[in-house]
């Protein structure tokens, strides 16, 4: 076998080894929206919202999400669990949605008639900063927000 081929066949199998053992970023976390990082789109529903806390958990490509929306004294929770394989399934019953793995991100996707809600997920500056760019189709009104969250670091 020639060096170039030889050559080549190292490098392919390099480049598709460190495809197999890239590690997949963890976004597992608490994380604290910070209003003045973020974009908010005036006509999503914001009416007394004073904070809001993703709580992430990431085992592999399984994804388990808790947020608390916070208004004043009071936190609704609403919390779904998904897989980042890209298959479409049941979320909360009423939805369908898939969640699927990007270079450097996560798409989450969930829809039902009248209702399409689509949000990447990605790091920003740093891994300790996570930005969710939204985009909502539907009811009451269609919006884009951009929100941004600091991760809580446990002292």
């Amino acid at each position: 076998m020639n060096t170039k081929l030889k050559f080549l066949l190292l490098l392919l199998g390099f480049v598709f080894q460190s495809q197999i053992f890239a590690q997949t970023p963890s976004f597992t976390g608490t994380w604290v929206l910070n209003f003045q990082k973020s974009m908010l789109d005036t006509t999503d529903n914001l009416n007394g919202l004073t904070g809001q806390i993703f709580v992430i958990k990431q085992v592999d490509n399984e994804f388990s999400l808790k947020i608390y929306h916070i208004y004043g004294d009071k936190k609704k929770k609403i919390g779904f669990k998904m897989t980042a394989d890209g298959k479409t399934r049941r979320v909360k019953i009423i939805f369908k949605g898939k969640l699927e793995q990007k270079e450097n991100s996560l798409q989450a996707t969930m829809w039902r008639k009248n209702y399409l809600n689509s949000v990447n997920y990605k790091f920003g500056t740093t891994q300790n900063e996570l930005v969710a760019d939204e985009v909502f189709t539907g009811r009451p009104k269609d919006h884009h927000s951009i929100w941004v969250f600091d991760r809580e670091v446990t002292k």
